[in-house]
């Protein structure tokens, strides 16, 4: 007699829950994603935002340093031809009338739309005229004993360059910092999961 043979059982593999499917990696590549790119905007925003600062600052300081304070209210200083030169008084003085002398009478051109103020030795100065140095030379400024400075304009872009430094290392840094911390907390959570 013949002992009828049971059919061959199937392969034993993980068992899942009627209806599951076994889960992908959790969270996949985007944590080393976010720490890298959070990484680099972090690092270039705070490089270019302190170079972009510091040429601001010294185009800006640069230029302060050009202007010349006259404290009997005359004196002379050299321009070269192109050069702006702005006439400044301490805040809260009355604007004085100049009389200025150049190296010939076609030397004084149209001045800038442009108003400046400035801190030069603990008192804050703003400009009331200008003029352009058509000619290189000498020019000597007499305003009758009312003392004032005489330079370039204080530089708008180096200013505009300054604050736009700072606030993209700010901003830019802030980003960056943002990215990294996610990063670093999705591997974190990663981790616990697959411990769990």
């Amino acid at each position: 007699m013949t002992v009828p043979h049971s059919a061959p059982m199937p392969p034993q593999g993980p068992q899942h829950a009627p209806g599951t499917a076994p889960g992908p990696k959790k969270f996949g590549k985007v944590p080393h994603i976010l720490l890298i790119v959070g990484g680099i905007i972090l690092l270039i925003s705070v490089i270019a935002g302190i170079v972009l600062a510091a040429i601001g600052i010294t185009s800006t300081v640069g230029g302060v340093n050009d202007i010349e304070v006259f404290d009997s209210g005359s004196g002379s200083i050299t321009a070269e031809e192109g050069d702006v030169l702005q006439f400044y008084v301490e805040e809260g003085t009355q604007v004085p009338t100049c009389d200025i002398t150049a190296p010939s009478q076609e030397a004084i051109g149209e001045g800038t739309a442009q108003t400046s103020s400035t801190s030069l030795d603990g008192k804050n100065w703003e400009s009331f005229d200008s003029i352009t140095a058509n000619e290189a030379g000498e020019y000597t400024v007499d305003c009758a004993g009312t003392p004032v400075a005489v330079g370039p304009p204080v530089s708008i872009g180096g200013i505009f360059g300054a604050v736009g430094g700072i606030l993209l290392g700010l901003g830019g840094g802030f980003l960056g910092f943002v990215l990294l911390a996610t990063g670093v907390i999705l591997l974190i959570v990663r981790k616990r999961s697959a411990r769990s």
